[in-house]
């Protein structure tokens, strides 16, 4: 390890690019063994129906110390054979929690929620060791990207999958992993790494996280070597790609820490099964009202008796103008049950203040099996963000992509409304953009023109 680590800072301090040796590299950064871990229960007790034991386990050694990671192994105490198993990872500030995962269980889940490594910011209570969990650890990779916390946490994660893997009570084909806010950032990571993995939820965690975070200020006062070094090696842009299990993301239109237009920017980036579930106005809280999709979809992916495709499939159909005041949105939703609502959310203004947007609800017009969202023209101001969810009975929901709706002032003078493909970047429409009634603009790029109050094609001199 010593050996590769002085590797990576020698190829950045002398400016090389590391493409060829990356992969390699990345996985003996984060290199997991996956053979047995060292665990011992030091409590066992019932609540209800549901038993639960405190143990600690043996993670990855930091500044050459044991690591002894803390959980709640909770699971029936009436089972018929092998349970499926989910991990819990809380966020910054959190510890494992025991009535979440003795609620889980009561589901038919065993389910093992540990402390994070360390101490650090609110988490006082953590029965952890290692490294803290505070954002200069977090964001950190000086001496070496070893020392950063988050490899020391998917460590703890992966450690904690082979727990269950040695658990009696576990079918180890069966395991899959939920994690809030840097826990869901930990998913992201686990998830595309270990191949154990059956099922994911990640909640808020994104990737390119220094290109739209609360901690911009941060990542902006990096020197530039660390920034590279979080970039290549850290950020878990370099993970999506490699998702093992499918994975259902699900985050709030406000959310202050892991902005939309990155949480989004790394969805599209993720080639495994996924699903995306967009909840209006919800800042950085995991609220019950989130709790049922993620829950439905581990049902799916880990429970066999569940039918397949419980989740809604949105088809977004081209938009098009109905008289002279009214742009219509038209989706179709496949399910496997029926629908049981949808909706299309917009708020004024473009892809800038995130964190301060009102979203607002409207409801469809539903004929033929297709659901028809009617947009005044003047909502366009010159434009809105909108996107549409829908919900089935069964607890499954599905969101499709933000997008922006504007105003547009063609080359020969014809105005008419355009459509960006989804936000992923802050303060920027993405291409390609689609006129009304489908026509592609091709590699137009629009300004927003204040005098005409109008979004025109630009025109290089």
């Amino acid at each position: 390890m010593p050996i590769i680590i002085a590797v990576i800072i020698l190829l950045f301090s002398s400016t090389v690019h590391a493409d060829a040796f990356q992969s390699e590299e990345l996985r003996q950064l984060w290199d997991v063994p996956s053979g047995e871990v060292k665990a011992q229960t030091v409590k066992t007790y019932s609540q209800g129906s549901i038993k639960v034991e405190e143990v600690y386990y043996l993670s990855r050694s930091f500044k050459r110390k044991p690591v002894k990671i803390f959980g709640y192994f909770c699971y029936p105490r009436s089972r018929a054979g092998k349970l499926p198993a989910i991990l819990l990872s809380h966020g910054g500030g959190g510890t494992a929690s025991r009535p979440r995962a003795v609620a889980w269980a009561r589901r038919g889940y065993a389910v093992l929620a540990i402390d994070l490594p360390g101490k650090g910011e609110n988490r006082g209570g953590s029965r952890s060791t290692g490294p803290d969990m505070i954002v200069p650890i977090l964001l950190r990779t000086q001496p070496d990207p070893s020392y950063n916390y988050l490899i020391h946490a998917v460590a703890a994660a992966r450690n904690g999958i082979t727990y269950l893997t040695q658990r009696k009570e576990v079918d180890p084909n069966r395991i899959g992993m939920i994690g809030l806010s840097w826990g869901g950032v930990l998913t992201l990571l686990t998830n595309g790494q270990d191949e154990r993995l059956k099922a994911a939820v990640n909640v808020f965690g994104a990737g390119f996280i220094p290109e739209g975070c609360t901690w911009e200020d941060r990542f902006f006062s990096m020197p530039a070597l660390d920034k590279e070094i979080w970039n290549t090696y850290i950020d878990p842009k370099n993970f999506l790609a490699t998702q093992h299990a499918p994975i259902l993301f699900i985050t709030g239109t406000n959310d202050h820490c892991y902005y939309l237009p990155t949480f989004q920017k790394s969805y599209e980036q993720v080639k495994v099964e996924k699903n995306y579930w967009l909840i209006p106005n919800l800042r950085h809280r995991f609220l019950d009202s989130a709790q049922a999709p993620a829950l439905a979809w581990l049902d799916q992916k880990l429970k066999r008796s569940i039918a397949a495709d419980i989740f809604p499939k949105i088809s977004e159909l081209p938009a098009y103008k109905k008289g002279p005041d009214k742009i219509v949105i038209p989706i179709t939703a496949s399910v496997h049950s029926v629908v049981k609502s949808a909706r299309l959310y917009y708020t004024d203004g473009g892809p800038l203040q995130w964190t301060a947007k009102k979203w607002k609800e409207l409801k469809p017009h539903y004929e033929s099996g297709v659901y028809s969202f009617g947009l005044p023209v003047g909502l366009l101001k010159p434009e809105i963000l909108y996107y549409v969810s829908v919900k089935d009975n069964h607890g499954g929901a599905s969101s499709t992509l933000v997008r922006s709706l504007f105003k547009v002032k063609l080359i020969d003078g014809t105005k008419t409304y355009a459509i960006s493909s989804s936000i992923r970047k802050i303060f920027r429409h993405e291409k390609p953009v689609t006129l009304l009634g489908g026509a592609d603009a091709g590699n137009t790029y629009f300004y927003y023109s204040k005098k005409d109050k109008i979004y025109e094609v630009f025109r290089s001199q």
